[in-house]
């Protein structure tokens, strides 16, 4: 910047001017064309300096918004994610039951894929689990979108009772008795001596 102030002041170079008793005396011209060309020059720097600070505290401005955004967008998310949480949520068009004596099955979706012959095979499910006495769930695979896969003779007896006869595609709502899920065992989020209640989807069935 400095450099094109002292192009600019070259642009007007000395004369001779006057020669007094040996001293080179400058003339009122050339002494009023190198102040324009000073002025000019410190026009331009000016000019220059105060377009860098416009563009910097742009670029700074820009970039304060885009990280705002950013952060807007990611605690978007993230209340979305909560708001979609099965876990805390009651279990939809469930009805709480005080007491349960035996494992109760409805088809809320009747499957048409191959089906559940005995509790050796193998089976892939999606599953929302929530307490019978008031329907809050208590763990859903549908949260974490990670369906399970297990041997049916590894689950709870009820399940192994529930889920006989189940055909791929479908889900099947099973009400659990405490004896025939965790019993006298609490479990995260059951309390000891909870009836049960499941939503399963079944995905795929393998013998």
């Amino acid at each position: 910047m400095f450099r094109v102030m002292l192009r600019m002041v070259q642009l007007f170079p000395a004369n001779k001017g006057t020669n007094t008793g040996g001293k080179i005396v400058a003339s009122g011209k050339e002494i009023r064309d190198r102040a324009f060309a000073l002025s000019g020059a410190i026009l331009f720097f000016v000019t220059s300096i105060s377009l860098a600070v416009v563009v910097i505290a742009q670029v700074v401005q820009d970039n304060h918004q885009k990280k705002a955004a950013e952060q807007a967008a990611s605690s978007q998310a993230k209340s979305s994610a909560q708001a979609g949480k099965l876990q805390g949520t009651k279990l939809k068009g469930f009805t709480p039951v005080a007491t349960v004596t035996e494992v109760q099955t409805t088809d809320l979706t009747p499957g048409t894929g191959k089906e559940i012959a005995s509790v050796n095979d193998t089976v892939t499910a999606d599953y929302t689990g929530a307490l019978a006495k008031d329907g809050t769930i208590f763990q859903s695979s549908l949260d974490s979108g990670q369906p399970f896969t297990t041997k049916l003779s590894g689950v709870i007896p009820g399940w192994q009772k529930g889920m006989i006869g189940m055909k791929e595609g479908g889900t099947r709502r099973m009400v659990i008795p405490a004896a025939e899920a965790y019993g006298p065992q609490a479990q995260g989020g059951i309390p000891a001596n909870s009836d049960l209640v499941f939503d399963v989807t079944l995905h795929k069935v393998a013998q």
